[in-house]
Order: structure tokens, then C-alpha cells, then sequence
């Protein structure tokens, strides 16, 4: 039996909370607030009187933060009410607590159902492009930056995760990072690519009995007649 949402969501925020702490962070505390319509968001500093998340200092020491993560989820229950489903996500990189426009350094955003023509799961990047105008061809903008760009990134299910964020942050030398930061890493991806496969399977029943057939497995289909 599945917990209840609001348990998956303690949990999950648990669970960013300890691959954190464990890796590029100390003492920061994400928890999970779930709103009067059924719904919830999970991020730090979180409560009823504060729907944003507060910047996260990227530095496991008391030295100085370069680096700043802003990160914030929402969720609601999946269409059989049972377990969490992601509606939205920004995790981003910033230079500087204040998270300024032109702070940014990266940012993975996704929406579930994207209300406009970009890709729900996409990455944006900072930088400075002076010929971006040049191939823009729609007409609601009169120009726009390098961070304006949504780039694909792996789709609804496959997207990048935090994991792949603290990576970044620690091969790209932005932070100095917990001893043991290789393996927290790999062991919270692991947990993290579990749960997609199961949720991946549980939308595509009859590919991954296919899959198990090819492999020797014997899949018997469930009889839901009555």
C-alpha cells in the first residue's frame, strides 16, 4: 500500500535534504507544505505565509558561498491518487543570493502540462549572444538573450534530476565538495532513476511486460473482469 501523499512529499523533501547536506551543502532544511486545494510545494522556508523558496548557499563549510541554488517543486496526486506526481520544477544556479535575471548560470525548469509551445522539461543557460535576433523568427519579441532559449532535456520522464546538478556544481569547481560526494551522488541517482522506471512502467504496462517476456520472465496480464 502506497503512503499517504503527504508522507511521500516528507520524504522526498527528506531526500533532497540528505543528498545536500551530504555532498555541497550543511544544515540546509527543505520541507513540504501541502495547500488547502489538495495540492503542495516542497522548497526551504516553505510555509503557508510563503509560497517562494529561499536561496540556498552552496558551500558544505563556513566558507563563503559562490554559488546559490533556488529550488522549488510543486506536486499533486497522480491521476489514481496515489502517489505524487511533479506539476512543476526550477532548480537553478545563481551567482548571488539576490538571484537577479543576469545572476543566472544554469536553470532545469518543468512543467507536466507547459501552457505555451516549449518543451515541459527544458534547460536554460546565461551568457552573452549578440546574433540571437538574427534567427528569431516569431513576432512577440523584439529581441532576446541566451537565456531566453529552452532547450530540450530528456522529457517528461527522463529530465535532468539534482543529482545531475551537484555534478555540475562540483566538476565545474564551483564548490568543494563532502569527501564522499561521489557516492551520495550515485546512490541518490539510483533511488531517483528507480522511481521513474516504475512510474515509466506503470504508464506503459504492456512494453514492459514485452520486456520481460524477451528476458525469460513469465508476465501474466491481470484479469479485471467481474
Amino acid at each position: 500500500m502506497a503512503e499517504s501523499l503527504e508522507k511521500q512529499a516528507r520524504r522526498f523533501a527528506d531526500d533532497i535534504s540528505d543528498l545536500l547536506n551530504r555532498t555541497v551543502t550543511d544544515g540546509i532544511r527543505v520541507s513540504s507544505l501541502k495547500t488547502a486545494d489538495g495540492y503542495g510545494i516542497i522548497g526551504v522556508g516553505v510555509s503557508k505565509n510563503r509560497s517562494t523558496s529561499l536561496p540556498i548557499p552552496i558551500t558544505p563549510t563556513k566558507k563563503d558561498a559562490v554559488v546559490f541554488l533556488y529550488l522549488l517543486h510543486s506536486y499533486e496526486p497522480d491521476p489514481e491518487g496515489v502517489y505524487l506526481t511533479m506539476t512543476q520544477s526550477t532548480m537553478s544556479l545563481y551567482t548571488s543570493p539576490a538571484m537577479e535575471d543576469d545572476q543566472l548560470i544554469v536553470g532545469i525548469d518543468y512543467a507536466r502540462n507547459p501552457g505555451n509551445q516549449f518543451p515541459g522539461a527544458h534547460l536554460h543557460v546565461a551568457g552573452l549572444r549578440d546574433d540571437l535576433d538574427a534567427v528569431y523568427l516569431g513576432d512577440e519579441r523584439k529581441t532576446r538573450k541566451l537565456r531566453d532559449l529552452h532547450i530540450p532535456v530528456g522529457g517528461k520522464r527522463f529530465r535532468p534530476s539534482l543529482e545531475d546538478l551537484v555534478e555540475f556544481m562540483v566538476t565545474e569547481e564551483m564548490v568543494d565538495p563532502r569527501p564522499d560526494w561521489k557516492q551520495v551522488v550515485k546512490e541518490h541517482r539510483a533511488r531517483w532513476e528507480a522511481i521513474q522506471l516504475k512510474a515509466a512502467v506503470r504508464r506503459n504496462q504492456e512494453d514492459a511486460a514485452a520486456a520481460l517476456r524477451e528476458a525469460g520472465w513469465d508476465v501474466i496480464a491481470p484479469d479485471f473482469e467481474t
